[in-house]
């Protein structure tokens, strides 16, 4: 799982801290236990401002990058405490990725294209069986409309994941009947924009649907207001609300509930602070609990709270102030060199 959460950051830094023309970024993690600063993560960019390497010593990892001659990612080597896992990206009619883990084997994602450069399939083997099989369609203006996915192989119980990417490795049993998801999607006929995606087993009755609200903004721009969830296998609700700027439609807040029946499970919110029109803060606030909302109080032995301040500055993340509650439990401060 540290595999996992390591990859998400590399992909945001990717793509993210690409821009600041930096050849080094350094995060010095202070925590308020020992009061004593320890090298977080070390970001290493070429002079184009591409990602070649980050250093992670508090988790004992590091990444490499290595592009090809057209600056495309070509290969990631990751080292792990498990060993070197090496992930690789291959370009054409058929993009393939393949991440080769010293524990759990290789496993492989083939793309396949038609004239239009849209992908129709997706086929996943682990150490060379299909283990999924996803299908797509389109609709008239080219978004996608329904997608199928077949799994062939039942989860083990520890569930198991893969470096990145979101694959899931699959246990060694397989399922008599394979597993049938369909994602139908829904549009509105004039703005084009999604309205509803249902998920059917085995074209049965609906597991899950998703409805979606918009709102305009500024020049009608049509914007995501809310996102309703259900599962009715669970009885859970997911339900996701945005706000945005009146003068630019800059995002100011996103929150997030999840019931069960009557009880709230977990509520989570972005909050977005400009100052002169730039991005200042990101507030990220997580409650975990299984009272009613108006019961939460972030004192509460019966719920969980954390709380994350990110600050930036000239558009750079500059330090981030970690919460348990109320109380500080750490801080990170980032460092951009030209070295």
């Amino acid at each position: 799982m540290r595999t996992l959460n390591l990859f998400f950051a590399l992909l945001f830094s990717l793509f993210f801290t690409k821009t600041l023309a930096q050849n080094q970024i350094v995060a010095w993690q202070t925590t308020t236990s020992d009061k004593a600063s320890q090298k977080h993560s070390v970001h290493n960019y070429d002079n184009q401002g591409r990602l070649m390497s980050v250093e992670e010593p508090l988790q004992d990892l590091k990444t490499n990058y290595i592009y090809d001659t057209l600056a495309r990612l070509k290969r990631l080597d990751v080292y792990t405490t498990e060993g070197i896992v090496n992930v690789k990206y291959l370009y054409g009619s058929e993009p393939t990725t393949i991440i080769t883990h010293p524990v759990w084997g290789e496993q492989k994602r083939i793309s396949y294209k038609d004239e239009r450069g849209k992908i129709t399939e997706e086929k996943i083997y682990h150490n060379k069986e299909l283990v999924r099989r996803i299908l797509y369609s389109y609709t008239a203006f080219d978004s996608i409309f329904g997608r199928e996915v077949v799994n062939f192989y039942e989860p083990t119980k520890d569930g198991k994941i893969t470096p990145t990417l979101g694959f899931i490795f699959r246990g060694n049993k397989k399922i008599q009947n394979p597993v049938h998801k369909k994602y139908i999607t829904y549009f509105d006929e004039n703005t084009r924009q999604r309205t509803k995606e249902v998920v059917f087993i085995d074209d049965k009755k609906p597991l899950e649907d998703k409805i979606y609200t918009y709102t305009k903004g500024v020049n009608n721009q049509v914007l995501l207001q809310k996102t309703h969830y259900t599962n009715y296998e669970t009885n859970t609700q997911t339900v996701v609300f945005y706000s945005y700027q009146e003068k630019t439609n800059a995002p100011t807040f996103v929150r997030t509930e999840v019931r069960e029946g009557e009880n709230l499970l977990s509520y989570s919110s972005l909050e977005y602070i400009y100052q002169d029109g730039t991005l200042w803060q990101i507030i990220n606030q997580n409650f975990m609990s299984p009272f009613a909302k108006s019961e939460i109080k972030t004192n509460s032995t019966n719920n969980t709270f954390t709380k994350k301040v990110s600050i930036f500055k000239d558009a750079k993340l500059i330090r981030e102030r970690h919460y348990e509650g109320e109380t500080l439990s750490k801080t990170i401060d980032y460092q951009y060199t030209k070295v």
